[in-house]
Formats: structure tokens, sequence, C-alpha cells
């Protein structure tokens, strides 16, 4: 019985020296959405044709304002928002769509879509980590977000914005590891 807890011992001491970052947490947020990369939501986009694309196709394409997640819904006030967010741009020409759209009134339906798939992964060593001395974060994905503005069923205007690549690393240190916030927890009494 005595061997038996030494050699788990043992086996718990080497995976701890050794590493062993697939012990480290990990996350995932993942947006539904039709598309498994930026690139497929961003082609979806493109086949978009103001002025000669009409709802049933957007449907179609993934932009199906009842289907897919997260799709926002905005009248007239609020597309016209969300085009022009600032006052000083009234005096440039407004592109044609939006013209429609503020004649069309209630008529006018902007639909904003906002798709990611983000993953977030502690890397490095985990004892260290374990710890409290130093964490490593990992943060890689996609976002694609897009404004399809349609009066009765036809689109008139689209915009569309995002990152193709996320990559990101954060870096905590805490030389002081599993003590170091406990200053802050520790408060003198009245």
């Amino acid at each position: 019985m005595q061997g038996v807890l030494r050699l788990n011992l043992l086996a718990m001491q080497v995976a701890l020296v050794g590493g062993c970052s697939f012990l480290l947490p990990s996350a995932k947020q993942d947006v539904d959405n039709p598309w498994q990369n930026f690139e497929d939501a961003k082609r979806s986009f493109d086949a978009i044709v103001p002025y000669q694309t009409g709802m049933d196709t957007v449907r179609k394409l993934g932009f199906d304002p009842l289907k897919t997640p997260n799709m926002q819904l905005l009248n007239q006030s609020q597309v016209v928002s969300a085009v022009l967010p600032s006052p000083a741009q009234v005096h440039d020409p407004l592109p044609q769509g939006i013209v429609d759209c503020i004649r069309a009134h209630e008529g006018c339906v902007g639909y904003l879509m906002q798709s990611s798939r983000i993953s977030r992964k502690r890397i490095g060593n985990f004892p260290l980590d374990f710890l409290n001395f130093r964490r490593t974060t990992l943060t890689t994905g996609w976002k694609f977000e897009a404004l399809i503005v349609v009066v009765d069923t036809m689109v008139v205007f689209k915009q569309w914005s995002g990152q193709p690549k996320i990559e990101t690393t954060e870096l905590q240190a805490n030389p002081l590891g599993p003590l170091q916030g406990m200053g802050e927890t520790i408060k003198p009494g009245p």
C-alpha cells in the first residue's frame, strides 16, 4: 500500500515539474453562425449586391434574421445612426441606399449581424500557472460584422467590418505567486 502511495506521489511530482500544459484551462466563445471562418462569412456577404439582391437570396446566404442567432433588427433611424454616427458627416453626400432608406420610413429595415469564433487557452508551465506566478493566455479566432439595409424586400445598402485573424498573448506575472493578492484581502480591524 505504501509503495502505491509513493508511486502516485512521484507521478504527481513528475507531472508538476514536467510542465503539463494540458492541465491548464481553456475557453471557447463561439457565436453560432453558418460560417466556419472569416473568409466564408465575407464570401457570403460579397455575394449580396445592392439593388439586385432580394431577401430570399440574403436568407440563403446565411443572413436570415429568423434563423441566424445574434442578428439585430434596426429601424430606419437606427440604420441612419449606424451609418452616419457623426452630425459632421451629414454634409457629405449620403449613399443612395441610405437616402432610399430615409424615404421609405417604416419600409426600411437594417439587419446587423455579429459573428465570431474566439478561443482562449492558457499556455506555459503548469506549476507556475497553478501557483499564480506566471500565467500566459493565448487568444485566437476571428470576428465579422455586417450591416444589410433592406427597403421592402430589396437590399439597398451594405457594409462590413471585422478581424480576419485574432491572435493575442497576455502575460500576467506575479512575483509573489499565491501571496500576490493577500495584501488586498487582509484588512485591519476596527
